[in-house]
């Protein structure tokens, strides 16, 4: 049976994206294709649902309708009247036709203050042609009616509302409303004949090549052979490999990526596809590889910054200097340097770009305290940060000198009021790429030195590209590893460098080992986590590879401790305004939480651990900041957890080995399966999170292959090294 279709026309709207989550509700009169009212005695509430909404309700706008219906009779003013409350299940905003514009301009918020009378006299002046007028923003022509300043303020008024169709016809094509919305902000004022000229332009807005092929093929026409098409798929290509932490590809890799794009085994169109992307410029071709324009140009400013720096050794301290802060140091914190560690602080003095490389617990946190004194000593400026913000804390913590995100730091950087000179420290560098480190080299003058300090052989950047990877082999670098172990030893220490060196470690079974592997079936992992979790919750973080992985996901680990930790507390619960009724988040008291985004106000970073410790009841007013409940952070801290906190809350029985880096906790369990994101790096990052006892629980196979296969950081392809290589030889 037909689902019943309605057009109407919106009257009032009664609520809009509440607690933050989409959707709306909305009364509204039900019209016919003129926009004539059809029934004066009865109004539909509509719920319309966010996945529907591509725009937000205004009062004026005509949409099409189409869902079930429950009618209610209601007295208003002594008057009857029937009122139709329907959840949406489709929903198309609707462009007015003849003088029903009037209504539009005159009762639409997105045309505030044109009013019925303006709004007459536009449709008695232009007639029919008002619509045309208005698509083309023809400002003189609306001049003839209405002052210059309100004929802008409606031209603009409509291109913006207008946009909203345009937003509307890409949903409908498979493309999201945040990609469309992207579109047609660069593409104003003319989106709709932009993307008509060339579809595969949606490709740099991260549009796939699926949706965006389909749409150029079937909807515009486009030819299997047309040269649009053939640049696209080499766009597109560049575009994946990116994506997937290249900086290039060979030219045979190229061709066989465009080549399963474009569905076809013709060597011939492949290379007219790569002939016709390099005419448009959309790639370089150097010593055999193909860059996109965009890596190209961030690798080689990189690359020029670097060897700019090392080739300009310049001294912080003379050796005097230096001697007598490292000896205050030592006297003053009670500790002894290493041969190793003051060979470090030696290479990061002299030279305007370091490296100091080492894993875990070989003292590089205690070089960089030195070495901030050093500083100090010299007058220099520091500027101490890191890619994550959990990183960023710990560097003030261990340090005791203040530290920041990369992006936080270049928000608040000014180069009008910053110093000459200055240090520059990125701890935790092996998460470092090449978007962040070009953002960082093109904000910052020539005169700032960079010290890099970071373990090559923890996970790659999450981002494209390497940096910190590339750097700890170059030979034209200043750069030290640090190899002797001070935070800790034992077993732990001991599977962590073979597995370091690509060799597996014999791990006995036991889980009460310092550190153990239990074998066990993919479809078990779950269950022996949690099991293992019980035995000591307090001090156990759970590292996953992944987030979604139905056996150990942090996602489904999650769901299975909250249920079996803590389903009989308090839940946090919300007053849902879409659907008028409570709704749960999941949340209980007792519910380990990780935050997902830096809030420098509120002390949290991304990366952030706490415990949820009370909740308040749920209310049907709600209100910008308010108060759910409280949370102690890992820094001992209670904060309010507030409405703009909740959406960037997780549950973290389980949290991810990437957002853990940079991180210690007493004792860690890694549920271990085989993925693509399986390497060495990924279990040496996890087990020297580990303080006390680190429990590895699955395929053990799986996990042996990995570790003694190459890191996949070494197969990515990228061109820093070479391209240093290039430049430092050209250097006289």
């Amino acid at each position: 049976m037909s689902v019943p279709s309605f057009t109407v026309r919106v009257c009032v709207v009664r609520s809009q994206n509440p607690q933050g989550r989409g959707g709306a509700i909305f009364t509204a009169i039900q019209i016919d294709e003129y926009g004539a009212r059809l029934d004066a005695k009865t109004h539909l509430v509509v719920k319309a649902p966010h996945w529907l909404l591509h725009a937000p309700i205004e009062v004026g706008q005509f949409w099409r309708v189409s869902g079930e219906t429950t009618p209610n009779t209601i007295i208003v003013n002594g008057y009857r009247l029937t009122e139709l409350t329907l959840t949406a299940e489709t929903m198309e905003l609707l462009r007015p036709s003849g003088e029903h514009i009037i209504t539009l301009l005159a009762e639409g918020e997105a045309f505030a203050g044109i009013g019925i009378v303006k709004a007459r006299r536009l449709w008695d002046h232009f007639g029919e042609d008002l619509y045309a007028i208005l698509d083309a923003g023809n400002v003189k022509q609306l001049e003839e009616v209405m002052t210059a300043e309100a004929a802008v303020s409606l031209a603009d008024s409509w291109h913006r509302w207008g946009d909203t169709f345009t937003l509307q016809w890409l949903q409908s094509k498979g493309f999201s409303v945040t990609l469309g919305r992207k579109v047609i902000a660069y593409f104003s004022p003319q989106p709709a004949l932009k993307i008509e000229e060339d579809p595969y332009r949606l490709i740099s807005f991260a549009a796939d090549w699926a949706t965006t092929d389909k749409l150029a093929r079937e909807a515009l026409g486009i030819a299997e052979d047309d040269p649009r098409r053939l640049a696209g798929a080499v766009e597109q290509s560049l575009y994946a490999a990116f994506d997937a932490g290249h900086t290039c590809v060979k030219r045979s890799e190229a061709s066989r990526r465009v080549g399963a794009l474009l569905s076809c085994n013709q060597i011939n169109l492949v290379d007219r596809a790569l002939a016709e992307a390099h005419t448009r410029g959309c790639f370089l071709l150097r010593a055999d590889r193909l860059h996109a324009v965009g890596p190209y140009v961030m690798e080689r400013g990189i690359a020029e910054s670097i060897a700019q720096r090392a080739v300009q050794p310049q001294s912080l301290l003379d050796h005097a200097a230096f001697s007598a802060v490292l000896t205050w140091c030592q006297a003053d914190s009670g500790m002894v340097l290493e041969p190793s560690q003051i060979d470090a602080l030696a290479v990061a003095n002299a030279n305007s770009i370091a490296v100091i490389t080492g894993g875990a617990g070989t003292g590089k946190t205690t070089v960089l305290r030195t070495f901030f004194h050093l500083c100090s000593a010299a007058g220099w400026p520091i500027f101490a940060m890191a890619l994550s913000g959990r990183a960023a804390r710990r560097i003030g913590e261990a340090t005791g000198h203040p530290a920041s995100t990369i992006a936080g730091f270049l928000n608040r950087f000014n180069l009008a009021e910053a110093p000459e000179r200055a240090v520059v420290v990125i701890d935790e560098a092996s998460m470092l790429d090449l978007p962040a480190a070009y953002r960082l080299i093109r904000h910052l003058p020539e005169g700032y030195r960079f010290l890099l300090v970071g373990d090559p052989h923890q996970l790659p950047p999450v981002g494209p590209g390497l940096m910190l990877h590339e750097l700890a082999h170059q030979a034209g670098v200043p750069r030290i590893e640090l190899q002797q172990v001070k935070r800790y030893g034992g077993r732990v220490a001991e599977a962590a460098r073979a597995i370091r060196q690509g060799q597996w470690p014999e791990l006995p079974d036991d889980p009460h080992s310092e550190i153990a592997f239990l074998p066990c079936a993919l479809r078990d992992i779950n269950d022996v986590v949690l099991d293992l979790l019980t035995d000591d919750p307090n001090a156990t973080q759970i590292l996953c590879a992944t987030r979604t992985a139905a056996a150990g996901g942090a996602k489904a680990i999650n769901a299975l401790c909250a249920a079996a930790r803590h389903a009989n507390s308090e839940e946090l619960l919300l007053w849902n305004h879409e659907f008028g009724s409570v709704q749960g988040t999941g949340f209980r008291v007792g519910s380990p939480v990780i935050c997902l985004a830096n809030d420098w106000e509120k002390n949290l970073q991304n990366g952030s651990l706490g415990v949820i410790v009370s909740v308040e009841p749920p209310q049907r007013d709600s209100a910008p900041g308010q108060c759910f409940g409280r949370i102690r952070w890992d820094d001992g801290q209670e904060r309010d957890l507030t409405s703009d906190l909740l959406p960037q809350l997780e549950l973290a029985y389980a949290v991810t080995i990437h957002k853990a880096q940079g991180s210690q906790f007493p004792r860690i369990i890694v549920p271990v399966r085989s993925s693509r994101l399986l390497d060495r790096t990924l279990l040496y990052t996890a087990i020297t999170r580990a303080q006390g006892q680190a429990i590895l629980v699955g395929d053990m196979a799986a996990a042996r292959a990995a570790v003694e296969a190459p890191p996949h950081a070494s197969l990515r392809q990228v061109a820093l090294g070479s391209m240093l290589d290039e430049i430092l030889g050209a250097m006289p």
